[in-house]
């Protein structure tokens, strides 16, 4: 297995502030080496976007979509401008965010066209007294709520276009095997294009409200599968699966194969195993292992506990992520995941 370096760590902006921890992924997969540097960058980006709005003020849920809206606005990744079309040629959407301490949720799935779904998820937690809303509905409360849907070609790369007008003439072979052939080389899925990644953001910030003295907070944001059935919903916004946060458990964000993530509710899964007293790295690995025993599927996972204890693992080729410079250091592990942890500082 090899590891992708998520930055070249600055101390001035990959810190561990007194009151902020942090991790960003944007997308655990086969990813290009071409891409490594472009990832690199991007998840550094975001990481440095949400340490600064927490220093300017923001609240743990700003920290969040700060580093969600520079992932959705980088076409590099698998969200907002780097999403894929469906089996139609359509974008569909997928987001959720999550808080610790009350449990609070709000998630949309199979928006069409919007750059920042986080943030209609965001909306849908705060604004309504829902958790979930899908399809034409979540696009009509996201234009009551201000936000601007885009020409559909804002939000696809023109080489992917290409690509699926091949597929379309093709007479759409499977999927899964079309996008990883040769023939589909310009498009940016990898070996497993069913499998590639999302993008997400854990977070934990001290708090006198929180029985640990820190709340924690979620966010994972797709732009779905190349050629997948219409409306297909993977783990992403689902509260438990693809995202979770839990005071008393961990926050969770995944990435890669949906539809096993979602079998083994990956998120609830850990968090429920970090309030049981398992270390939330060793919870994560173990997530992991089930995932590729079980199902024979990869994903990678980032997590944080109340304690501010930092996980990062995944069983794919590659994963981008950025954290605190000092952390991020390899570790390899006879399973094949890669885990970061927190130091003694």
């Amino acid at each position: 297995m090899s590891f992708l370096l998520p930055c070249q760590a600055d101390s001035k902006t990959l810190s561990f502030t007194d009151d902020l921890r942090l991790l960003v992924h944007g997308g655990a997969w086969d990813i290009p080496a071409q891409l490594h540097e472009a990832h690199a960058r991007g998840v550094q980006s975001a990481y440095e976007a949400a340490v600064h709005c927490f220093r300017n003020g923001g609240s743990g849920l700003d920290v969040v979509i700060a580093a969600l809206d520079v992932l959705e606005d980088d076409p590099t990744f698998d969200a907002g401008r780097g999403s894929f079309l469906n089996e139609c040629g359509e974008v569909e959407l997928d987001a959720g965010v999550m808080e610790g301490q009350t449990l609070r949720a709000g998630a949309v799935a199979g928006i069409r066209n919007f750059l920042h779904p986080a943030q209609i998820a965001r909306d849908v937690m705060e604004k309504t007294n829902h958790a979930f809303l899908v399809g034409a509905g979540a696009e009509d409360f996201a234009q009551r709520c201000g936000h601007t849907p885009l020409p559909p070609e804002d939000l696809v790369d023109p080489r992917e276009r290409e690509v699926f007008a091949r597929w379309i003439a093709a007479g759409k072979p499977d999927a899964k095997i079309f996008f990883s052939s040769p023939a589909a080389e310009s498009l940016r899925s990898g070996k497993h294009p069913d499998k590639r990644g999302t993008v997400g953001v854990v977070a934990a910030v001290r708090s006198s409200q929180s029985a640990s003295g820190w709340t924690l907070f979620a966010g994972t944001s797709t732009g779905g599968t190349p050629g997948k059935m219409k409306g297909r919903v993977g783990d992403v916004p689902v509260i438990g699966a693809g995202v979770y946060a839990d005071d008393e458990g961990a926050a969770v964000s995944c990435t890669g194969w949906g539809e096993g993530l979602l079998r083994i509710s990956a998120g609830q899964r850990i968090s429920a195993a970090v309030r049981a007293g398992v270390p939330v790295g060793e919870a994560v690995q173990q997530t992991l292992l089930d995932l590729r025993r079980r199902l024979d599927g990869f994903a990678g996972i980032i997590a944080l506990d109340a304690r501010g204890n930092l996980a990062a693992s995944f069983t794919t080729p590659f994963m981008a992520f950025a954290g605190p410079s000092g952390v991020l250091a390899p570790l390899q592990q006879p399973v094949g995941c890669v885990t970061v942890r927190r130091q003694d500082y």
